[in-house]
């Protein structure tokens, strides 16, 4: 079991290269412990079906040795009330509860990924407006004024 930590989710500009080196090792630090954790479920699924099972086919044995007719809704409440079966459940909410929590922080990562991207685009706009290397057509002015004549010309429509 990991411990899901917060500071994994945090993105800073001033540390956006660290961020994008750790990316991707973060995010499958927490894909790959979701899809164990999927597979546990499973097995604890699979375990409690087998194990129920074996225990209504000792119920009626049990019933039909001390010449006990017994009907579903007995059966079942015993199922129900089986201290072992109960363990196994508990188990099974328990593992469900951490695989949400690991499928919520994949998710947290495909959107720190995407703030990544995100950030990236934005601080190289800036440098290339700042430097100057962006064609004339790119620059703020230019984009204003070519926004301003789209809306004249379209309001003369």
């Amino acid at each position: 079991m990991i411990e899901v930590k917060a500071e994994h989710f945090q993105l800073s500009r001033t540390h956006l290269e660290d961020a994008v080196l750790t990316q991707a090792s973060l995010f499958e630090h927490y894909a790959g412990e979701a899809a164990r954790q999927e597979s546990v479920v499973a097995m604890l699924k699979n375990e409690l079906s087998y194990k129920t099972a074996q225990r209504k086919i000792e119920i009626r044995a049990n019933a039909a040795a001390a010449k006990i007719k017994m009907v579903q809704d007995e059966v079942d409440c015993q199922i129900e009330t089986d201290p072992e079966l109960r363990a196994i459940k508990a188990q099974i909410l328990d593992a469900e509860e951490y695989l949400g929590q690991l499928k919520s922080a994949v998710e947290a990562m495909r959107h720190k990924r995407d703030s990544i991207e995100n950030e990236r685009a934005l601080v190289l706009s800036k440098w290339t407006m700042i430097s100057g290397d962006c064609a004339p057509e790119t620059r703020l002015e230019a984009q204003t004024e070519a926004v301003e004549r789209a809306t004249q010309e379209s309001m003369k429509k």
